[in-house]
């Protein structure tokens, strides 16, 4: 008697114990992005273009690796919401959504913090749900939902993306482990859409992510404010890491300074593994063990940035760890410098991606080396530093530049034998008036990079 009694107390502690709020969905990012109002919006938007049918996003199922919980980004985008194993669920005529959660025991609830579900009901209409429900009910409405004539159930069939990988990346990471002779057979959300094909097949299974990606590719003035912000902190992160930086230094410190300014000042962690290049890893684009000891006269590619409200950046500055570039370095820095400018003063609308290339390749040329340009020269950014590309137009940057697209411009210029590498990368914000570079805090030109390096101590 007195052990269940025991019992019956510890359950009761943990109870109160419970924190009011959900543990992995930021209060704060939800409200910089612009709170219920606006994930309540981008559901109706997302049921409008549907106009028919059920839609099922899914939420992560596990924590990464020794790092912050960071959800599927499909998800996260509709919902604000960050719980592990949540599954978003959208009526297509209606516009109704329902979330269903994994139910947590007291103690999980405790150690782990509540999920959503765990929340009161007014907690969780605070999230713009009025019907959240246990997991275990999904089945069963599922089953009522494709009960009907010409039932569709829509959900991603593209592959997702990442903070730090576009979903053709995500494919790729697949296909490595498919052909892997003791691979996996097919990864949790692959197997998804498969369990969805196989236990309704009376339904019709059709494809949101051209739909999630048209979304996405324009950001809202609330993710452009983020954007902004982000901007500001990654790039004096930067400048502090060039600032401190001289020969001697291993490339660890020199990321590990610009990760503290990330870090003090709000971010939730990095876009990326920091790529600190020198010497004879200049040439591995992205390089990331940032291992070595600086040597004078090193060149370094510094790249860098903060993921802030689920909302990457991306930033790269080539320099002299001596702070004088030599002769060489000087002649091929200038050229990707004219070749950045020269793209990034063709973002306005109007005109089209392939112009901008065209602008940076003709630089190439008139320098000699046309051979070195590369197919494109940058990439869309939001909640993926590779973000999702305009829906129709492929992978990469492509078609018209339209206001509120964010992307990279990052032309590179390299000599492999001689350990040169140069790429000056800016991520810019398109708007109706032109160009934005949303990181111009940290400097680029070549005077003013030679005189930052090694100025701090």
């Amino acid at each position: 008697m007195n052990f269940i009694r025991r019992a019956v107390m510890s359950v009761l502690a943990a109870l109160v114990a419970i924190p009011a709020v959900a543990q992995y969905t930021d209060q704060q990012a939800y409200d910089d992005l612009g709170g219920t109002k606006e994930f309540v919006r981008r559901r109706a938007e997302l049921a409008k273009q549907m106009k028919s049918g059920t839609a099922l996003l899914f939420a992560r199922m596990v924590d990464p690796e020794g790092a912050h919980y960071r959800e599927d980004n499909d998800f996260y985008y509709y919902t604000g919401i960050a719980d592990e194993g949540a599954v978003l669920m959208i009526d297509g005529a209606s516009g109704r959504s329902f979330l269903f959660e994994p139910e947590q025991t007291p103690r999980t609830a405790q150690v782990y913090g509540p999920n959503v579900l765990a929340l009161s009901k007014d907690q969780q209409k605070q999230f713009g749900f009025t019907t959240v429900l246990p997991l275990n009910n999904l089945s069963s409405m599922l089953a009522f939902v494709v009960s009907g004539p010409n039932a569709q159930l829509w959900t991603r069939l593209g592959f997702p993306d990442k903070v730090d990988g576009a979903r053709g990346e995500t494919g790729r990471d697949y296909a490595a482990e498919y052909d892997h002779p003791f691979g996996g057979d097919k990864p949790r959300e692959r197997e998804v859409i498969v369990k969805l094909r196989d236990r309704y097949p009376q339904a019709q299974l059709k494809d949101l992510t051209p739909f999630i990606d048209g979304m996405r590719n324009i950001k809202t003035p609330q993710e452009i404010e983020i954007l902004r912000r982000n901007g500001k902190i990654s790039a004096e992160g930067n400048r502090r890491a060039i600032a401190k930086a001289k020969p001697g230094m291993y490339e660890y410190e020199i990321e590990a300074e610009a990760y503290y300014w990330y870090y003090k000042n709000g971010a939730q962690g990095m876009a990326y593994p920091a790529i600190v290049g020198t010497g004879p890893n200049v040439n591995t684009w992205h390089y990331f063990q940032n291992r070595r000891k600086t040597e004078a006269n090193d060149l370094v590619v510094f790249d860098f940035a903060g993921d802030l409200d689920h909302l990457t950046m991306d930033i790269t500055r080539t320099f002299n760890i001596s702070g004088k570039f030599t002769p060489e370095q000087a002649k091929w820095y200038a050229v990707d410098l004219e070749a950045q400018k020269a793209i990034i003063d063709m973002l306005k609308p109007g005109n089209t991606y392939e112009q901008a290339a065209d602008a940076g390749k003709k630089v190439y040329e008139k320098y000699g080396i046309a051979d070195h340009w590369y197919n494109g020269f940058g990439h869309f950014v939001g909640e993926a530093t590779h973000d999702v590309a305009t829906p129709g137009t492929g992978p990469g940057l492509a078609g018209p530049i339209k206001v509120g697209h964010v992307l990279t411009v990052e032309p590179i210029v390299e000599f492999p034998e001689k350990h040169i590498h140069i790429r000056v990368e800016d991520t810019i914000l398109v708007t109706e008036h032109g160009p934005e570079i949303l990181t111009g805090g940290v400097p680029k030109e070549m005077v003013d990079v030679e005189k930052l390096v090694g100025s701090e101590k």
